[in-house]
C-alpha cells in the first residue's frame, strides 16, 4: 500500500460550516475521520471500482453547491478519451459523461448525514454516506432506506484504515443537470488533478 501522504484539495469558498461551534481554524474529531477516509478512499479508489472504466479522477473536499449543502468529498471520475482536450465544462459533462460521487462523512449521526446525503443526488450521479463500522452496523438495519432513496452506506475503519461497501446505488443521472455541471465546474477550480477542460464555463443553474 502506498503510505505517501495524498493532499485533498478544498475549495477556497466562504465556508458556512466555520461558523459553528468549535470550528475556529482547529480540526475536529469528524474533520480528521473525514480527511483519514478520504486519502483511504483515494488510495483504494480503484480497487472498490474495479468494474469502472472511469480511470481517471479529480477530487476536492467541502464542495458548496447552494441549496444543497457542502459535500464533504466530490469526486469526478471520467474514462481519458485520447488526451481529448474540452473546450468548456459543459462540453465535458455532455461527451465525457463523467460520474460525479458525492460523499457525506459522519462520526455519529447516520439520519442527518442520509438526509444530507439525499439532497446531493441534485448535483451527483453517486451519493454515499461514510460512518465508523459502529455506527454503520446501527444503520444496517434501515438499509431498505438507503436503498429507497438510492444513497449509498459505506463504513470506514481509521484504525485499519478498511472502506466496507455496504450499499452502492448504481451511478444514475444528477437530477438537475445544472447544478451537475455547476459541481464538476468546482471542483475543477479546486482541484489538483487537472480535468481535460481548458476553460470553465460556468453553466446556467436549472
Amino acid at each position: 500500500m502506498n503510505n505517501a501522504i495524498v493532499a485533498v484539495p478544498k475549495l477556497k469558498f466562504s465556508e458556512p460550516c466555520h461558523n459553528l461551534p468549535g470550528r475556529k481554524g482547529v480540526a475536529t474529531p469528524e474533520d480528521r475521520f473525514t480527511i483519514a477516509f478520504m486519502r483511504a478512499y483515494l488510495e483504494q479508489a480503484n480497487t472498490i471500482h474495479r468494474r469502472s472504466c472511469r480511470n481517471a479522477m479529480a477530487f476536492a473536499r467541502q464542495i458548496p453547491v447552494n441549496g444543497y449543502g457542502i459535500a464533504d468529498l466530490v469526486v469526478v471520475a471520467w474514462q481519458e478519451l485520447f488526451d481529448e482536450v474540452f473546450p468548456d465544462t459543459a462540453s465535458f459533462a455532455h461527451v465525457a459523461k463523467p460520474c460525479t460521487r458525492a460523499f457525506e462523512c459522519k462520526l455519529n449521526d447516520w439520519r442527518r448525514a442520509m438526509s444530507q446525503a439525499s439532497r446531493y443526488r441534485f448535483f451527483s450521479n453517486q451519493a454515499i454516506v461514510v460512518l465508523p463500522p459502529s455506527i454503520a452496523k446501527r444503520a444496517m438495519p434501515f438499509l431498505d432506506t438507503f436503498r429507497k432513496i438510492r444513497v449509498g452506506l459505506w463504513s470506514f475503519c481509521q484504525n485499519t484504515n478498511r472502506i466496507t461497501d455496504v450499499f452502492t446505488p448504481r451511478a444514475t443521472a444528477a437530477k438537475s443537470v445544472g447544478y451537475y455541471v455547476h459541481a464538476i465546474d468546482l471542483v475543477c477550480s479546486a482541484s489538483t488533478q487537472a480535468l481535460p477542460i481548458l476553460q470553465k464555463g460556468r453553466a446556467r443553474l436549472a
